[in-house]
């Protein structure tokens, strides 16, 4: 608005002048012609040039004066009244039109309004003072005078109307753009104030987490070299993998963010290693099978531990997947060429590398020569080619980085506090032990879990319940030293049987046994038989092990969705099937039905132990209702019914767990304990029952016909389910007649 004021009071200033010069000018030249004398050029230069002189001196001291308007119109009116009354020609009031033309830029009505009506006063006046005086005779020309005078005022006033309201608008339009400006560069200003706090602040940040990612790396470097610590041959061996890594990824065309994350994947591979035991580590010898599958084990108890930790992504993958091989014959899932992740391949190719360039427990380093060449057959094989190719080049260049072992004090005891930890937690759970101290092989905790993860892993194969004849009456017999020597021998030949192979000691004379390779019944049967053939040869051949005989209960898996649970009750039933055909025999629970013709099933069952019972040779001599005896039991019932040409009626109860159901087996127990309360409760006493399996009970009827044997199996059914009201199992049931010659 100022700035504007000033402008416009500079037109005027500069118009007035001029106008003042050209008349100055056009009065010389009169008074040069003679037509006017000096005193009235004088004159005008006092009326006008003094108003013209003051005003300009007022603009240059104060440019933006709103009130130079008023100067400027009383000056110029001053010039104005002189002309009029002095002139010697009636045009001279034209020259009001130049006031006119310039006043309109002050875009004030009023101003406009106030001028034209002096102006018009000032020529009444002077066509007055002219008629009065007889200097002009009046004519129509003086009309046509205030006319003239009177309309320029009127458009002047009408234009400055509509020029007022027009820059009443803009000047709103531009106090508000002015207004959002001048808000824009505050808050630009406010906003410039915030992103310099927010770069110091970043500044502040970046610095904090450079701190935080150095004390990261150093718990890292701390970690990885107290898992080295864990083996005595392998010390610096995550910090020597994690720098070869980064040295091959940077050939790949790596950052360095994404070398430096793969350096923390580097260092962490390993970690798994704090699962496996120390005397597995440290073994100077060949491990065995079940050594081996620990020491594998590493990878996914590495996964285990890293697989929540979302500070550097694949942090995991390092350590799971570290030991696959390009052509599939790796570990732990057996992925093969890109289907490895590449970082995983990555440290493969730096891990193998520090291997053979190191020395081991079992062997010492290989020579340079011999480290090229097995890189060499390696490409395409167990490594990345491209990964390995570049490892090769490195080693050819002497371009392979040299890790500094050197560790500051800190560092160093920093790691002796982390071993004592894992060295205190690894002694507090000694009495967890994952390997059977006498026989090598998994305990049955670990045994367990592995063999239900070796199961889904393969999803085929067969499980094997290997059980010692008559190892307490041995114990008793001849001593535990001898019971241990014929237990290790056992374990010696099933880990002769394959080369994959998981054996877990399941009990006091069981061993647990899961083979993949033996895909069908037939398979699975030749190796039982092979199994218990080179321990009768064994027995012949050392009198030591002149009593040494086992029993094979063996089921096949279907799917790798198979429960262990179910499959070792199913090799439980086929264990007491051998059990029952003398020392040293198999039996296998076969799979040949659909799972979902369950009857089917429980017929083969039932048809496996009437086969068994009509086949064996008749037991003489008393009788005891235990779960090995039962046999006596029915060589006593038949014989008995046979003289008295008495039915014999077999009844095998099965308990099921409902689609979606889940039992444990203390559950389990408990509802076998009522289904065996109301056999009993039902049954006379000339009956006999017992268990068959961990969900099964085998009941003998005598002298019932079908009718009365349907009426007993009806009041056993009835009392069960009013002991055991829940939706979560059912019992189902099926008999034969053992009286005739072909019971089913």
């Amino acid at each position: 608005m100022t700035s504007q004021i000033k402008r416009i009071n500079r037109c005027l200033i500069l118009g007035w002048i001029m106008i003042v010069l050209i008349l100055l000018v056009s009065y010389s030249v009169e008074v040069v012609k003679g037509d006017r004398d000096i005193s009235y050029l004088l004159a005008f230069i006092a009326v006008t040039f003094i108003p013209a002189a003051i005003s300009t001196i007022v603009y240059f001291h104060w440019p933006d004066n709103p009130r130079m308007r008023y100067y400027f119109v009383t000056g110029y009116f001053l010039m104005y009244i002189f002309v009029m009354v002095t002139g010697n020609t009636m045009m001279v009031h034209t020259y009001i039109l130049p006031m006119v033309a310039l006043i309109v830029l002050y875009h004030d009505p009023k101003l406009v309004f106030v001028s034209g009506l002096m102006a018009v006063l000032i020529n009444l006046a002077a066509i007055i003072l002219w008629k009065k005086t007889g200097s002009f005779r009046l004519t129509r020309d003086h009309e046509i005078q205030m006319a003239v005078v009177f309309m320029s005022f009127l458009g002047s006033w009408l234009a400055t109307r509509i020029y007022d309201t027009i820059y009443r608008v803009n000047e709103e339009y531009t106090n508000a753009i002015t207004a959002q400006k001048e808000e824009l560069y505050q808050q630009a200003e406010e906003l410039e104030a915030i992103n310099g706090q927010l770069n110091e602040y970043s500044s502040e940040l970046s610095e904090k987490n450079e701190q935080m990612r150095q004390m990261t790396m150093q718990t890292v470097m701390t970690i990885a070299n107290t898992i080295d610590a864990k083996d005595e041959y392998t010390r610096g061996h995550s910090r020597r993998v994690a720098e070869y890594a980064v040295a091959i990824a940077k050939e790949m065309g790596y950052t360095e963010r994404q070398a430096e994350d793969l350096r923390f994947i580097g260092l962490l591979h390993d970690i798994g290693k704090i699962g496996v035991p120390d005397s597995v580590l440290n073994k100077p010898g060949r491990l065995s099978n079940e050594e081996y599958q620990l020491m594998k084990d590493h990878t996914v108890i590495g996964d285990d531990i890293l697989k929540d930790i979302t500070m550097i992504d694949g942090l995991d993958v390092g350590a799971k997947y570290h030991h696959e091989r390009y052509d599939g014959s790796g570990y732990p899932e057996g992925l093969k060429g890109e289907e490895i992740p590449e970082i995983a391949r990555i440290i493969g190719v730096a891990d193998a590398y520090d291997a053979m360039t190191s020395n081991r427990i079992y062997r010492k380093h290989l020579e340079p020569d011999r480290v090229m060449e097995e890189l060499v057959n390696g490409k395409g094989k167990q490594f990345d080619p491209k990964a390995c190719e570049i490892m090769i080049r490195l080693v050819e260049e002497d371009r392979v980085p040299r890790v500094s072992m050197d560790e500051s004090k800190e560092a160093r005891q920093a790691a002796q506090i982390l071993s004592r930890v894992i060295d205190r937690a690894e002694a507090s759970a000694m009495g967890d032990m994952q390997l059977d101290e006498l026989t090598g092989t998994y305990n049955r905790m670990q045994g367990k879990n592995l063999i239900q993860d070796q199961i889904a892993k393969y999803g085929r194969g067969s499980i094997y319940i290997v059980d010692l004849d008559g190892f307490r009456k041995l114990n008793e017999t001849e001593g535990f030293m001898v019971g241990d020597m014929y237990l290790k021998a056992v374990a010696e030949h099933i880990r002769a049987l394959a080369k994959n192979i998981a054996i877990s000691r399941f009990g006091a004379d069981e061993f647990l046994v899961y083979m993949p390779e033996t895909e069908t019944a037939e398979e699975a049967e030749k190796v039982a038989g092979n199994l218990i053939e080179e321990i009768r040869a064994r027995s012949r051949k050392d009198e030591r092990y002149a009593k040494l005989s086992v029993s094979v209960g063996i089921t096949q898996i279907a799917t790798e969705k198979d429960r262990l649970a179910v499959a070792y009750d199913n090799a439980g039933k086929a264990l007491y099937v051998a059990k029952q055909c003398g020392g040293g025999s198999y039996f296998c629970h076969r799979l040949d039905q659909e799972d979902a013709d369950m009857d089917v099933a429980d017929s083969v069952d039932l048809k496996a132990l009437v086969d068994v019972l009509q086949k064996r040779e008749h037991y003489k001599g008393g009788y005891t209702v235990a779960f090995p005896e039962f046999g006596k039991v029915y060589d006593f019932i038949s014989s008995l019914a046979e003289r008295n040409r008495q039915q014999v009626h077999i009844i095998l109860f099965t308990m099921r767990e409902l689609d979606g159901a889940v039992i444990t087996q203390d559950q389990r127990d408990t509802i076998m304990g009522l289904l065996e309360k109301a056999i009993v409760d039902s049954i006379r006493n000339v009956d006999a029952t017992t268990k068959y399996s961990n969900v099964q009970r085998v009941v003998l009827l005598m002298n019932l016909n079908e009718k009365q044997t349907r009426q007993v199996i009806n009041r056993i059914m009835g009392d069960f389910y009013r002991m055991y009201d829940k939706k979560d199992v059912e019992i189902h049931y099926d008999s034969a007649d053992l009286s005739r010659p072909a019971a089913l």
